[in-house]
């Protein structure tokens, strides 16, 4: 007798599927790469039933694009990566992400939005020939795709309110000297840093209400070229930031207060890399 199969929906919500997306850009970035390999560097040993759902469900959401046996983490993928918490970008991308998988979409129709109770759904599942796990997985995977789309659309500035900064952090090779991270000029202090893995960089970087502020121990010329080339990427970033916390200031009289996340500092590394 066959096994029964379930019509597709995502194994996982937006939220995990976009750590699983961060975590294969930090390796490769948007090569294309096989998909055995990107299933390791989400944490898989092999492909099998789990990994293949979870890069099922990534292409689903459209933060992974490819055919065949190389896939690469999509443009979308990035806009998200790219973005801190808060910001209007990426609070668009993560609903495109989220309107994505077409059994999402029938359900926002079928449900107004969700609002139904998880039993009558599930009910609607069953009658649409989904297996019972199968329909407890989906409903699970859509609430929590419906979570995140509520905390990105209206929790903007939630992280920034809490940072003086926007932040482009790379921790140093040792951990930082006493005081070595106290600005001049009474500005806010660098965030602390710590030891990092291998290949990390040895200094730090932050845009600041004063400016750029640079901090480590720079001891080899490849060290002055990756900075050099991290800054050049920055120029457009500090003039969009300073007109966006001028108009917050004339409108508001107090600065806009923004963080960038690691994976956006890890979009913005990657950039200069390939530029170099």
């Amino acid at each position: 007798m066959a096994k029964a199969r379930s019509p597709h929906y995502p194994a996982i919500g937006l939220r995990e599927a976009l750590e699983k997306a961060s975590a294969a850009y930090s390796r490769d970035y948007q090569t294309p790469t096989q998909r055995d390999v990107i299933a390791g560097h989400m944490g898989y040993n092999s492909l099998n039933g789990k990994s293949l759902g979870v890069l099922s469900a990534l292409g689903k959401y459209g933060l992974l694009e490819g055919r065949g046996q190389e896939y690469r983490v999509s443009d979308l993928a990035v806009r998200i990566i790219a973005h801190p918490l808060g910001d209007p970008e990426r609070a668009a991308a993560v609903q495109e992400a989220a309107s994505r998988p077409d059994l999402f979409v029938e359900l926002d129709k079928r449900f107004a939005g969700g609002k139904a109770s998880d039993q009558a759904i599930r009910s609607y599942l069953l009658m649409q020939k989904f297996i019972p796990t199968a329909a407890d997985a989906a409903i699970r995977a859509y609430r929590e795709t419906k979570q995140l789309v509520e905390e990105e659309t209206t929790n903007y500035d939630g992280n920034a309110s809490r940072t003086g900064r926007e932040t482009i952090a790379m921790p140093p090779t040792q951990h930082r000297q006493a005081g070595l991270g106290a600005p001049k000029g009474g500005g806010p202090s660098l965030a602390p840093l710590s030891t990092p893995a291998e290949g990390s960089l040895p200094f730090n970087v932050a845009i600041t209400g004063l400016g750029v502020e640079v901090d480590g121990r720079l001891t080899t010329a490849a060290d002055i070229d990756k900075l050099v080339q991290i800054l050049e990427t920055m120029k457009p970033l500090l003039g969009t930031i300073t007109a966006r916390r001028g108009a917050q200031t004339r409108q508001k009289g107090m600065p806009r207060r923004n963080a960038y996340s690691r994976h956006q500092r890890k979009a913005i590394i990657a950039r200069a890399s390939h530029s170099s």
